[in-house]
């Protein structure tokens, strides 16, 4: 068994789609592995970005039509009423696109702050809009840095990425959650 799931662990169409679904876990985390992905050649650098771009769009896209669905399910009214939401939505109501790409650049605050836009009705086209930009600026930035980083280094990285991956995990887990302890 572990044998057939190596195999698949080589194939590109396997690694883009763990790409994809990883954005929806830990977006800046999978942005630097489809980046480090890319620099071993591993996966196709404009194809790997493409993916990356794809799983935040669609991971955004659907927060963003929970926050709607607010106005017609009462349940889910309900759940957001929540302090971390309510707190964004007039700043949302205020200037949308300037807090859009605020909670892109900011990490603990992507998924309560794609649901406020659906709750505030920030128009989709807007939405869709600054979110395309907020991903290609924030999503290029990391990626590239990472590609160029994984290319220069990555020999050097190679006998040591098993044991670094684990350590940047469980920092990034940690920053997050002191993240959103302070905005709390």
């Amino acid at each position: 068994m572990p044998e057939y799931l190596l195999a698949w662990s080589d194939n590109p169409v396997w690694l883009l789609l763990v790409v994809v679904i990883s954005t929806f876990m830990l977006e800046d985390l999978a942005i630097i592995g489809a980046g480090l992905l890319a620099s071993t050649g591993k996966l196709d650098p404009v194809t790997a970005f493409a993916a990356v771009c794809l799983g935040m769009f669609i991971g955004d896209s659907a927060l963003y039509l929970l926050g709607r669905s607010a106005h017609v399910w009462r349940w889910l009214s309900e759940k957001c009423r929540q302090p971390l939401i309510a707190c964004h939505i007039r700043p949302l109501e205020q200037a949308p696109l300037h807090q859009l790409v605020l909670i892109r650049c900011m990490p603990g605050l992507r998924t309560f702050g794609y649901i406020a836009c659906g709750v505030a009705k920030v128009p989709g086209w807007s939405f869709t809009l600054a979110n395309l930009i907020s991903i290609l600026i924030w999503a290029g930035g990391l990626y590239g840095t990472a590609l160029w980083l994984g290319q220069r280094f990555a020999e050097e990285m190679s006998a040591a990425l098993w044991w670094l991956l684990p350590v940047a995990l469980l920092l990034f887990m940690v920053g997050q959650r002191r993240l959103r302890r302070t905005m709390a």
